[in-house]
């Protein structure tokens, strides 16, 4: 019988360094929220001579594993928190804890966040708002761009006004509301320099899914305008999720809208106390039109979830004609966020006053 690639004892060390580590406050393996404890016990090991590399170490622990079923007792781990000694005579500041148990691993990506836009052929002066968030990206350079949907309204499509009453007969027809999305994916080519060339990823809203609603009620249609739709978004390089999909950049979702258990948007002052309480990670997404940042605070290594409310892309105090009564709470603008392990580091809300005095051009915004 071959001897065994390690001896016990070495296999036992090794489970201990890691062990040693997760009651000083290191993550276990795949918990994300800064190194882990296998990655600190397989560095600590190589500085000290134990074995030769890193890799070396991650190896003797699958050994440990394979050959004798040993693996670090990951219920040894403790948060990294400052804890105020026993007191005694007097009581003693506590100790900070080690910044590197915390600190995010990986690099940071920027992102900017377009939230719905609603552009419309029978308003044509809101492609201008495309052209300003090109700049805005063209001189800060995310590395990500995310639409959350409802870049179109898509009214041609809406079941809300029947065809034959007075208001569906004003709604313009599927081919205006698709030369209409061209034209903001021009407008936002027309503001991108050359050589800003992030990913762009779209997540389609309800407005825009309104196109695949006609399609699957009118057969004969099937493929006829979502092509020609997806056909343009491919031509500018955008890729989209399907509604109520996420898509993730370094860990965070994003999405037009959170989809409840019973297939529907969530909504309502407190949708996103119930979205954080169901998601297992940060979500930035639209729909509400509204403006919210909320950190539902967890236990355990993620020790909060973000969930953000990304306000609208009309220009600045517009609002659609569906909410001209009722409460507004519209806020206008785009997020600049910096996503990093999992986590939302940072969020600048930018306004849509801002955005116009910094990038418009006044006419010129619309020229060909």
């Amino acid at each position: 019988m071959p001897a065994p690639p390690i001896r016990l004892e070495i296999a036992q060390e090794a489970i201990a360094r890691v062990e040693a580590l997760l009651r000083q406050g290191y993550v276990p393996k795949g918990h994300g929220g800064g190194k882990s404890a296998v990655e600190a016990a397989a560095q600590q090991a190589a500085e000290d001579g134990w074995v030769r590399s890193p890799n070396t170490f991650t190896g003797r622990l699958d050994s440990a594993k394979r050959l004798y079923g040993l693996e670090p007792d990951a219920t040894l781990y403790r948060p990294s928190r400052p804890q105020q000694p026993t007191p005694r005579l007097q009581i003693y500041d506590a100790p900070p804890p080690e910044p590197q148990h915390s600190m995010p691993r990986g690099e940071p990506v920027s992102v900017l966040v377009i939230p719905d836009r609603h552009n419309d052929p029978r308003h044509p002066h809101r492609l201008a708002v495309s052209t300003w968030l090109a700049r805005l990206g063209s001189e800060r350079r995310p590395k990500v761009v995310v639409d959350l949907g409802d870049s179109i309204t898509m009214d041609s499509c809406s079941r809300h006004d029947k065809n034959d009453t007075l208001k569906g007969r004003m709604k313009p027809s599927i081919k205006a509301d698709l030369d209409n999305h061209l034209a903001s994916l021009q407008a936002f080519e027309r503001g991108r320099d050359a050589d800003w060339k992030p990913r762009r990823i779209k997540t389609r809203g309800n407005h825009e899914q309104r196109l695949w609603a006609f399609e699957n009620e009118h057969p004969e249609n099937d493929g006829s305008h979502t092509n020609i739709y997806s056909e343009q978004l491919l031509q500018f390089g955008w890729q989209e999720r399907p509604f109520g999909e996420f898509a993730y950049v370094e860990g965070v979702a994003f999405t037009h809208t959170p989809i409840n258990g019973m297939g529907r948007p969530m909504g309502g002052k407190t949708s996103t106390h119930r979205a954080g309480a169901m998601l297992t990670a940060p979500l930035v997404h639209g729909h509400t039109h509204q403006l919210q940042i909320f950190n539902d605070a967890k236990m355990g290594p993620q020790e909060r979830i973000s969930v953000i409310q990304a306000g609208c892309a009309l220009p600045w105090g517009e609002y659609e004609h569906y909410a001209a009564v009722g409460p507004g709470g519209w806020w206008w603008g785009c997020l600049m966020l910096t996503c990093w392990a999992g986590q939302i580091t940072d969020v600048e809300a930018i306004s849509m006053l801002t955005l116009e005095r910094r990038f418009s051009d006044g006419t010129g915004d619309l020229a060909a």
